[in-house]
């Protein structure tokens, strides 16, 4: 990524840390009550005016149910993908079903549904052969963008964890928002609507390693986005329009008045050692860390609030916001390169560069992008011709509602695939050796909230609090866990361990060796 003239040079507005923290809490005031409606839309992936995923305290006071309805309603959904969800489970032990899966393009049922979900995607466009630009050098080791996925995985992931009940940590009496993983550094980093951010030790059995807040520094509002930056240092954005920098140890933080508005995503660059964090006051802002952080530019051109942002191995921003539009910038030039207007109705709820780590997609979709919506419609974007190569319509029920929570696109942990889970209570596979066409179905308990990849299998995480490990070549479950007693909004998965946290206020690992 190019570097950016400081702001107040070529049209972009003065940094964000020169306006008073008074000035930042009036702008804010004006975006709080539109942030918390498509905070709850966004994650709460609600179907239409009435419908929406049951979690939170509807789940929590259901969770004294019998543990042996619990067990029978997941068996049940597990070996009848076709037939309706249970209404919520909560499994301190394994629900394993290692599944006889069929071959790719059997008609099973875990591969079936409506016939507007079963249809192949339509290309408009082939993709351009050749691959992306050369990556730059990385700096410094740290960051999450290389390892979130692992490739390979140790142990018994396709069977389950060798303490079903996991290992769990209490953190919080308010939900957890958000997390993040050092692996190098044995680090997950919780955020939580407590204000506060944990940091865990996950060598030593999920030990509570420091609690950055403190009366001198830390969020006044919810932690909403973290990420991991070089030298161990960890990068926060909140509602409360800030962006803290934290050192590898100890809790004092450094602060930036980054936004007039809640940061909505913030993400660290490894090809430029740039942290770059997108907001609610339509803008995304790049900063360099150093002895503190400094604005090093800002990308202006959004007309709504910036919900989803991602950045490529080499240094691209591709961004989507409240109104459905998708911008691609140039950072050596401050603005955008590519703007897709309306390219779904309503907001733009998940986006992922395609992984170029390796799988049986590369040589297809090295270099593109993949969004998805309100609409529940997924497209793949090839940046290099400019256009629109498939559009599928993945996540839709029969009143036409939807929305698409996340996608994993390509690399080697989803054998080159593109997995997305939406708000129909499935996770589905596109191939895009076959034009993106829909290549399987794996039926959900519950509407999913978060998702993750490791060794071949697609980890989701529902509004139930369970989680269901899908086998990414047949579509099928292997097995379910209970881990959160309402929904799961954030997971790390390593070779042998996975994290996971969310409403219950609780964060849960299992290891696998």
């Amino acid at each position: 990524m190019s570097r950016i003239p400081p702001g107040g040079r070529g049209g972009y507005p003065p940094p964000a840390g020169k306006y008073s923290a008074a000035r930042s809490h009036v702008m804010n005031d004006k975006y709080m009550e539109e942030f918390e409606r498509a905070w709850e839309e966004l994650h709460a992936l609600h179907m239409g005016e009435g419908g929406g995923p049951d979690g939170g305290s509807a789940a929590a006071g259901r969770a004294g149910a019998s543990l042996a309805a619990h067990q029978q309603n997941i068996y049940a959904a597990l070996e009848d993908p076709s037939g309706p969800p249970p209404s919520y489970y909560q499994a301190p032990s394994a629900i394993r079903r290692t599944a006889a899966s069929p071959a790719r393009g059997s008609r099973s049922s875990a591969g079936t549904g409506p016939p507007a979900l079963r249809a192949a995607a339509t290309p408009s466009q082939p993709l351009r052969a050749g691959g992306p630009p050369a990556r730059r050098p990385s700096p410094a080791a740290g960051g999450d963008a290389a390892s979130r996925f692992p490739a390979r995985v140790s142990g018994s992931w396709s069977s389950g964890p060798l303490d079903p009940a996991g290992v769990m940590c209490d953190l919080s009496d308010r939900p957890n928002a958000c997390s993040a993983a050092d692996w190098s550094r044995g680090e997950v980093v919780i955020g939580s609507t407590d204000h506060a951010l944990y940091v865990l030790d996950v060598n030593r059995g999920l030990l509570k390693k420091r609690t950055l807040y403190s009366k001198t520094s830390g969020h006044s509002e919810w932690v909403t986005c973290v990420t991991y930056a070089s030298q161990g240092r960890i990068v926060s954005g909140g509602m409360d329009s800030k962006l803290w920098v934290w050192p590898a140890s100890g809790n004092k933080g450094m602060v930036a008045e980054a936004h007039f508005g809640p940061i909505s995503q913030v993400k660290y660059d490894r090809s430029s050692d740039l942290v770059a964090s997108a907001s609610y006051d339509k803008t995304i802002r790049l900063w360099e860390l150093g002895a503190r952080p400094h604005e090093a530019g800002c990308l202006q051109g959004h007309e709504a609030p910036v919900l989803e942002m991602q950045i490529s191995t080499d240094g691209r921003i591709v961004t989507g916001d409240r109104s459905g539009h998708v911008l691609l910038w140039d950072t050596s030039s401050g603005g955008a390169s590519w703007r897709m207007r309306n390219v779904h109705q309503g907001h733009v709820t998940a986006l992922a560069w395609f992984d170029e780590g390796g799988g049986a997609g590369e040589g297809e979709a090295a270099g593109c992008f993949v969004t998805g919506g309100q609409d529940g419609v997924v497209r793949v974007w090839d940046p290099r011709a400019k256009a629109n190569v498939a559009k599928v319509q993945l996540h839709v029920n029969e009143q036409g509602h939807g929305a698409v929570g996340d996608i994993i696109a390509g690399g080697p942990a989803v054998a080159g695939m593109v997995v997305t889970a939406g708000a129909d209570a499935t996770c589905r596979i596109l191939d895009p050796r076959l034009g993106f066409a829909l290549a399987g179905t794996a039926k959900l308990t519950n509407f999913p909230y978060s998702m993750t990849a490791a060794g071949g299998m697609a980890v989701v995480g529902c509004g139930d609090g369970s989680i269901h490990f899908v086998d990414v070549m047949t579509a099928r479950t292997l097995y379910a866990l209970g881990a959160n007693r309402a929904a799961v909004r954030c997971m790390e998965a390593s070779q042998d361990k996975l994290v996971c946290s969310g409403d219950d206020g609780k964060a849960i690992m299992y290891s696998f060796t």
